[in-house]
């Protein structure tokens, strides 16, 4: 059949209709129930789907008559973690098939954690609900992008005297858009006045620049902007777990966690079968099937049940342990100090047991760490190597006898038959070890805080010595959007020496050295 204009008025008016509502389209346009397509057995969308539906319906009513009367305008942005199974990538197919039938011109642009996601699940996924529509005729599905058949897009952009619209075809489609991590800035920017969709599918993997990137397309002033995240919580770190878990992050967004019990159209004597075998507590359980993340990544170096068991001890102070202060110095940066006795590093120097200078040069950071070392006359000094020379070099001049350590984390690790490949890997190991014994403060685990560069930053294997594990590089940190881990390299230096307890030292009878021989097994687990 020769498709045009004049005999499709009636279908287009009845698909445009649901300009402002995508449950109604989504009713309207596919065959519930009907024998012989994907959708025999179902009368509607599944009740999560539904709700979401509802609720931007909702929100672009608001939108739309927030617009007409000149009132500010919102972006509407929701995030769904989900298990395995519950629909993500067909919700987002429902409404980019909407997005572009009922907003002529408008602009859909979808992205994934790899082009391969993309060609080979979303996209096939997305293929399916446009070609069962009743309007599945008005699209060229092709790999990687929709976009309406030359009738329609002719007949769009006929002039209005001649019965069109004067709408360019050129940004009407729904399009896959690749990215690469070296490059994120290669994710184009779009602005489209007729209305814009940003689909995030397995966003999990996004690199968080592209976040940032998309963030710019929204600028466009009109009530049809949406953006969508849709993932399975398979990393603790990302923006897309930051949505989740960091409300400063998290500001503008809707966030919803969907587990896939007693979902319809998922098995769930498969789903009970596999909790049997992995068990309710497990990473498994937790990811695949109720939408939470794991309680650590693959590549973690720090559990974060160990960062909360070490926020929930209450641990009686012991005066007789030695007090060490780290240093992560950062000339006119921001600079971390941290005090540590034993088995707490919450409040063991009261208020100044943790601090900050911003701005700062070597010479002022010195003049600090001197005013710490004679307010609480700590037995150890231990200040980071890599940017804090200048500052150990005048501390050297200024207090000689002070007893002031390099950290040198780029170096071999000390003990060079253990598990890691370098210095810094090693005395991580050593803070990670420590935690489930020892005492930090509370926070709220958003970006920047203690808890959050603990079980931020991941390990890899040495390229230099077979099975030895060092720490994701701050290169590597920066790469993916995060910042120096400041504030933990601070408390990993605490773990530069063992000073010996100051009680065992004062005790009658026995010389430092005897003393230090005979607590070594006390310091085993540092």
């Amino acid at each position: 059949m020769k498709y045009n204009l004049d005999n499709e008025r009636e279908l287009l008016a009845n698909v445009l209709a649901y300009a402002d509502d995508p449950l109604g389209f989504v009713m309207y346009v596919y065959p519930w129930g009907q024998a012989g397509t994907f959708l025999a057995d179902m009368k509607q969308p599944r009740t999560w789907q539904i709700e979401e539906l509802e609720l931007i319906t909702a929100h672009i009513r608001k939108q739309r008559f927030a617009h007409a009367n000149g009132l500010p305008l919102e972006v509407w942005r929701s995030a769904y973690s989900s298990g395995r199974g519950p629909g993500k990538s067909a919700l987002l197919g429902m409404l980019a098939h909407w997005q572009i039938s009922t907003h002529l011109g408008s602009t859909s642009v979808i992205t994934s954690n790899t082009e391969t996601q993309m060609a080979s699940r979303t996209f096939p996924e997305f293929s399916r609900w446009f070609g069962v529509a009743v309007n599945a005729h008005w699209f060229l599905i092709e790999r990687l992008k929709i976009s309406p058949a030359q009738w329609l897009a002719d007949a769009v952009a006929r002039p209005v005297p001649e019965g069109g619209l004067g709408i360019d075809s050129k940004y009407w489609y729904v399009a896959g858009q690749t990215w690469s991590e070296e490059n994120p800035d290669s994710f184009a920017g779009v602005h489209n006045p007729y209305g814009l969709f940003v689909a995030f599918d397995e966003a999990s993997g996004i690199h968080p620049r592209v976040w940032d990137v998309t963030r710019g397309f929204y600028t466009e002033i009109n009530p049809h902007r949406l953006w969508i995240a849709a993932s399975q919580m398979r990393h603790r770190e990302g923006r897309f777990f930051e949505l989740f878990n960091d409300p400063r992050m998290a500001a503008g967004w809707r966030t919803r966690t969907i587990s896939t019990r007693g979902m319809d159209g998922v098995d769930q004597a498969e789903l009970k079968a596999q909790i049997a075998a992995y068990g309710e507590d497990s990473d498994f359980v937790a990811v695949e099937i109720d939408g939470r993340p794991p309680k650590s990544s693959e590549d973690q170096f720090i559990p974060g049940i160990y960062v909360r068991q070490a926020q929930g001890n209450v641990i009686l102070p012991d005066y007789g342990e030695p007090l060490i202060l780290g240093v992560d110095p950062a000339p006119r940066g921001r600079t971390a100090w941290r005090f540590r006795q034993g088995r707490n590093a919450k409040d063991c120097c009261g208020p100044q047991t943790k601090g900050e200078l911003m701005g700062q040069d070597n010479v002022q950071i010195a003049e600090k760490i001197l005013e710490l070392d004679y307010r609480f006359k700590p037995a150890a000094i231990c200040i980071d190597f890599g940017m804090g020379t200048g500052v150990i070099d005048y501390l050297k001049r200024r207090k000689p006898r002070a007893p002031v350590h390099e950290v040198q984390f780029g170096s071999s690790p000390n003990d060079k038959a253990g598990e890691f490949g370098s210095h810094g890997a090693e005395l991580w190991g050593r803070v990670r070890d420590w935690l489930p014994g020892g005492q930090i403060e509370q926070d709220d685990g958003s970006k920047g805080t203690l808890s959050h560069q603990l079980t931020d930053r991941g390990w890899k294997w040495s390229g230099r010595e077979e099975g030895k594990k060092i720490l994701e590089s701050k290169d590597d940190l920066q790469r993916r959007g995060v910042k120096s881990p400041d504030d933990g390299d601070a408390l990993a230096c605490t773990f530069e020496v063992k000073p010996i307890r100051s009680d065992l030292r004062l005790r009658r009878g026995g010389t430092g050295v005897q003393i230090a021989e005979g607590v070594t097994a006390a310091y085993a687990g540092w």
